[in-house]
């Protein structure tokens, strides 16, 4: 008899952040027991994005990048059977995290992954943390799976963009997969299924995927000094805001104990 396939849960905060951090890990492991959680649907309730690419309803641009990510998918042999939305809206899942936790917990229970993949609390993106966090809370309840991360992007020194990698040390080693011609390629047809995200993906390398163990964040706490990548956007959130919403969520998960 074989050993047991492996089983994981690989978090995403929006359609494509699964592809942008693990597409080759996935493509590696298309055999295995793979599914991918959505926290959100990908389409702010501002509706900036989608008015900019034609889209007229919240609901028509959501739409679209379910499909795109559907393409994508496919190519590393992952139905749609596999994948579960939660479909809070872009940018505000952090103003439900007490449900997100209870939700992903859930899932967690239902589908026993070994493994459980999320982005790094690195303040680029309010969803990428609110993912991070509530991976981190459900792991605190159930330490039988392991919890891995990846990096998306966060701010510099300069206040620019960085993509890719993680912000300082950690006391695991970073497990660095480096892709082959033939990765690359793959990862840029997936990459290319996302038609209406073009602008922000063409910021990535397609170098190497990094992954490591999820660090005991402190989230009361910013992830790096200075100002946050999405303050810096001007989308309205502040990393104070954010982290007050965290420690409500813990207040609460700590009142139902």
């Amino acid at each position: 008899m074989g050993s047991k396939p492996l089983s994981a849960l690989v978090v995403a905060a929006h359609p494509d952040d699964e592809v942008v951090g693990a597409a080759i890990w996935l493509h590696h492991h298309r055999d295995t027991d793979v599914h991918i959680l959505h926290v959100t649907d990908g389409s702010p309730r501002d509706m900036q994005n989608a008015r900019d690419l034609g889209f007229s309803t919240r609901d028509e641009y959501a739409k679209a990048r379910r499909d795109e990510l559907r393409a994508a998918l496919t190519l590393v042999g992952i139905p749609d059977q596999r994948c579960i939305s939660f479909a809070f809206p872009d940018k505000e899942a952090y103003l439900h995290l007490p449900a997100l936790i209870d939700q992903m917990g859930t899932i967690v229970d239902s589908l026993k992954p070994e493994l459980v993949f999320s982005p790094a609390y690195e303040g680029g993106h309010p969803d990428h943390d609110a993912a991070a966090f509530a991976v981190a809370a459900v792991k605190n309840r159930r330490s039988w799976f392991a919890h891995r991360e990846y990096p998306l992007y966060h701010a510099g020194a300069d206040g620019g963009m960085v993509t890719g990698t993680f912000i300082g040390k950690s006391s695991s080693e970073e497990e660095v997969i480096a892709l082959t011609q033939a990765d690359r390629a793959l990862k840029r047809r997936m990459i290319d299924c996302f038609r209406t995200q073009q602008k922000i993906l063409s910021y990535f390398c397609l170098d190497c995927e990094r992954f490591r163990d999820a660090p005991a964040y402190d989230f009361s706490e910013a992830p790096h000094s200075g100002p946050l990548l999405y303050e810096l956007w001007g989308w309205g959130i502040s990393g104070r805001q954010w982290r007050h919403e965290a420690k409500r969520a813990c207040v609460a998960r700590c009142a139902s104990d």
